[in-house]
């Protein structure tokens, strides 16, 4: 310890006073001892602090890596209009969602929701993500076929069971929530399944609301799965939101809870509204509700619109 770090230490410890307090009665060993514990715990803290802001530096560089992997919108497909607002209550997140175009008329959406979040919910949702696309001569999407048109697009139900196959409570310990929709773009025919997610919110162009409550139990345990398909043919300007459950379950200081009612009022007071309006003001009145700056739980909220196939 050089004579500067000894001062400051001394400084920081005791007066003057007591400094010859210690002097008087012959304790400036115990002062000396004082002052080289107050040095190391100073080093250690510095070291702590560095190593913490390493930390902090790489898991922003993992916020970054998970955003990127998610979709803005949909190229080169004018019939269907995405947006989505997305807030992980950590640094990464255990929501993830996609909209991948199959063929030249259909597309599909998924929201999946994993038990827990933070890394561990994160990396996981980064390998579902890998296993849900469409890439490849056989996948949890298509299958190849010999005939023409050489693919066979599976149904939502089929995707839901295949993807529960992997068993992943037994495997990593988690269990998910999902919904699967496809969307033909020419005939605006949407089918889609959920396993223990929370249903769609479709809002027809009138303005009016369907909640379908159907649906299937949560992915991961190994049982046998009843996923019904559950149809809807969508008109030009008709819209569908799908959202996590750390929006219906985020909690005002007195408990309440924001729910899925509240979100649909939103919905509905905003139909005359784009998308990016209503998702903006559905985040507003959550951050109203819950009085926090970041939420308790990841938040995904998606909005698909259906435009209609425009022939010359």
């Amino acid at each position: 310890m050089n004579s500067e770090e000894y001062r400051l230490a001394q400084d920081m410890l005791i007066s003057e006073y007591e400094q010859s307090l210690l002097q008087k009665y012959g304790l400036e060993h115990l002062l000396e001892k004082l002052i080289l514990r107050q040095t190391q715990l100073m080093e250690k803290n510095q070291l702590l602090e560095q190593r913490l802001s390493m930390v902090d530096e790489e898991l922003n560089h993992a916020r970054e890596a998970q955003m990127n992997l998610l979709p803005r919108d949909i190229p080169d497909l004018d019939a269907i209009e995405f947006r989505a607002r997305f807030f992980p209550s950590q640094y990464v997140s255990g929501d993830t969602y996609n909209v991948i175009r199959l063929d030249e008329t259909r597309v599909a959406v998924y929201q999946i929701d994993i038990s827990g979040h933070g890394v561990s919910s994160a990396l996981f949702s980064v390998s579902l993500s890998h296993m849900l696309n469409a890439s490849g001569s056989h996948n949890l999407l298509k299958s190849h076929m010999n005939r023409p048109p050489f693919y066979r697009i599976h149904e939502p139900d089929e995707v839901i069971r295949l993807l529960n196959e992997e068993n992943f409570f037994d495997r990593y310990g988690f269990y998910l929530t999902m919904i699967y929709m496809l969307i033909d773009v020419e005939s605006g025919m949407m089918r889609y399944s959920r396993a223990g997610h929370n249903p769609p919110i479709i809002q027809k162009a009138d303005g009016s609301i369907i909640v379908d409550e159907r649906g299937g139990l949560p992915l991961g345990w190994d049982f046998g799965r009843t996923d019904p398909v559950i149809e809807h043919r969508l008109q030009p300007g008709d819209r569908i939101f799908m959202y996590s459950d750390g929006i219906c379950e985020a909690s005002a200081p007195d408990g309440a809870l924001f729910g899925r009612e509240r979100l649909t009022e939103i919905i509905r007071q905003h139909a005359e509204t784009t998308s990016d309006e209503t998702l903006d003001a559905s985040i507003r009145a959550l951050t109203a509700h819950t009085r926090r700056t970041r939420f308790e739980d990841d938040v995904s909220l998606l909005a698909v619109m259906f435009k209609g196939t425009h022939r010359h």
